[in-house]
């Protein structure tokens, strides 16, 4: 008589050990929620294995009503985990809510069962019954039972439907997987039901806990051919399709075997259903490009490609191999980004980039950009033409590295930074650098005052720069040697104007007793040596004989003396007037004629007395000739 309740008591426990062993096995993926919820999955059916076995194997009535209490323990919550699990593997998504509101039941009946023995809703009454060969327990169900094994039904029913709906709509390995899972679920859905019908000669045994051994055999080839536990997480559907770049799994006879929803947009091409087509007649450019690229290891490479007649564009493109079991490798899988719009971008900022280098590469400032560490960002053609040292060679150096000349201003650039404010220094003296002193070469001379080595007097303009959190400055540098000498120049001319007024008022002065003194002179000579009237009459008055004076006078050349007095006044009288007709301006704005060689001669009388004996320099050493009349 317990023959056969020994048989099936040995082939539950065997069933509960196997689906207990697999949620230990599970325990390794634990962190994967896919895993989590297949663990608990077949826990909770082991559960319910061992107990029923436990419950066939005991003699005492009290025995096995006590092991059918903790089978409820397992069987109660099966409906529910499975739904969960399914709803993970196709996809579809419910509140956290929802989630909470379907373990409402299973402790509902739980707590019936256990507290049964009050309210008698689960059961009214139990009993032992069988045959010669079998003995086993039959219940008078109560409302609680019922409500139970339609509620886990209905859970099962779902689970059910929603694997069939993915079997039609998935792809590729889930699709396997899932139909993998679907007659896992049907086998102990119909012992179960066998058992509830109460048949004669079938209602004894309650098969459904070895039937899930059925559903431990098909979850197993789920793990380990199909890899269940690697894609029931990533929600595989969702995922690849969810991808906005077109993705490509090819089997190793380049046979497309999946693609995703991007990569059918994109090529114009249907979900891959059916026998597998060729890569080359799908993706007949992409293909050839392919073939030529790939290799044993990932590559990655950007290349144009002309899709569906449209217009030209640029793609990134990454061919990984993709390993199967054993290292060996069972397909390709290619990815594609479009990268137009992104090189489009990339090349309009080199654009503006470069247009404001050349900007600043204009300008005939030195412009030098540093950050808050005092490198130099920035460096312009000014900047390389000042100190000679070439943009390559000072980006990424110190500031004084770059250029030693900038190390008194090295405070105020960071005064700049902290404050914010703009520091200037103005009309400071610089050493050049070789390109700067070859070009000063040309039109000056070096200045004793500075050692002999040529510089520059520029203006120093410190402005400080935010960018974001990386704060810094550009320093502008402009030379004002031109500038600085014109105002010397303009200082000296106006001097100049102050000495020649001066002059004027001298030669205004010197020319009133200059021409008394000529005046004087001529007179002189006029009553020393003519016969006039007077002369003889005053002569004749001292006895002074006016022959003898006049030989007196030759003899003593005194009017040859007079007549040097003349002409040096006459000289002088002439250094005046050219003096006074270099100085006077022309207030009428008129014009008037001039005979160029008398200007020239005017001019050439007034240099003859030019002197510097510093310069051991004298016009009147120079012979000017004149030609040409």
């Amino acid at each position: 008589m317990l023959t056969w309740n020994l048989a099936y008591g040995c082939l539950s426990l065997l069933s509960g050990i196997v689906s207990i062993g697999l949620a230990v096995y599970l325990l390794h993926f634990r962190k994967n929620k896919g895993a989590r919820r297949l663990l608990f999955l077949m826990g909770a059916s082991g559960l319910w294995s061992v107990t029923y076995g436990f419950e066939l194997l005991s003699p005492a009535l009290w025995m096995k009503v006590w092991w059918v209490r903790m089978e409820y323990l397992g069987v109660s919550f099966i409906g529910v985990l499975l739904l969960r699990f399914v709803l993970l593997v196709t996809g579809p998504r419910i509140s956290a809510a929802w989630h909470r509101m379907l373990w409402a039941i299973p402790l509902v009946v739980v707590l019936g069962v256990f507290t049964n023995s009050w309210h008698q809703l689960v059961w009214t009454d139990v009993r032992m019954v069988g045959e010669s060969y079998v003995q086993a327990l039959q219940f008078d169900r109560g409302p609680v039972f019922w409500g139970h094994v339609a509620y886990s039904y209905l859970m099962i029913l779902v689970a059910f439907g929603l694997l069939v709906r993915a079997a039609f709509t998935s792809r590729g390995p889930h699709r396997m997987q899932v139909l993998v899972m679907i007659p896992g679920i049907i086998a102990p859905w119909i012992a179960n039901g066998i058992y509830l019908t109460e048949i004669p000669g079938l209602s004894y045994i309650d098969t459904s806990p070895m039937a899930f051994m059925v559903t431990c055999m098909f979850f197993v080839l789920g793990l380990f051919r199909y890899h269940l536990v690697n894609l029931i997480p990533l929600a595989h559907e969702a995922v690849i399709d969810g991808l906005g770049d077109p993705v490509i799994v090819m089997d190793t006879d380049d046979h497309v075997v999946e693609i995703n929803a991007a990569c059918a947009r994109t090529f114009g091409l249907a979900h891959i259903s059916g026998p597998r087509r060729p890569a080359a007649t799908c993706f007949p450019g992409l293909y050839e490009i392919i073939c030529r690229r790939r290799r044993a290891t990932p590559v990655s490479f950007e290349t144009s490609l002309d899709i569906r007649g449209g217009r030209l564009r640029d793609w990134h493109v990454r061919i990984s191999p993709v390993w199967g079991r054993g290292e060996r490798q069972s397909g390709w899988l290619v990815v594609l980004r479009d990268i137009t719009e992104q090189n489009e971008a990339e090349a309009q900022l080199r654009y503006a980039r470069n247009y404001m280098d050349s900007i600043i590469n204009a300008m005939p400032s030195a412009i030098i950009g540093v950050d808050r560490d005092g490198v130099v960002t920035h460096w312009n053609e000014g900047a390389a033409g000042l100190t000679g040292v070439a943009e390559a060679s000072a980006c990424g150096k110190k500031l004084v590295a770059a250029i030693s000349q900038m190390a008194p201003y090295v405070t105020d650039v960071m005064q700049a930074m902290e404050t914010g404010s703009v520091q200037r220094r103005k009309a400071q003296q610089l050493t050049l650098g070789p390109a700067k002193r070859a070009d000063m070469a040309q039109d000056t001379q070096p200045d004793p005052a500075r050692g002999g080595s040529p510089g520059i007097t520029a203006d120093i303009i410190i402005f400080p720069v935010a960018s974001g959190t990386r704060p810094g400055a550009v320093i502008r540098i402009d030379d004002v040697s031109d500038q600085v000498r014109i105002q010397e120049m303009m200082v000296q001319s106006e001097k100049m104007m102050s000495v020649g007024g001066l002059a004027a008022g001298m030669a205004h002065e010197i020319n009133n007793p200059l021409a008394g003194m000529l005046q004087s002179i001529q007179v002189i000579r006029n009553r020393l040596a003519s016969h006039m009237p007077a002369n003889l009459q005053a002569a004749e008055r001292h006895g002074v004989d006016i022959d003898r004076l006049r030989a007196y006078m030759d003899d003593r050349k005194i009017f040859h003396m007079m007549d040097q007095a003349a002409r040096a006044g006459d000289r002088a009288a002439k250094i005046v007037e050219n003096m006074l007709s270099f100085n006077r301006r022309d207030k009428g704005g008129g014009r008037s004629s001039h005979s160029l060689p008398d200007m020239v001669n005017t001019t050439l009388s007034v240099l003859e007395n030019d002197y510097n004996l510093c310069k051991h320099y004298d016009f009147k050493s120079i012979d000017v000739v004149f030609s040409g009349g």
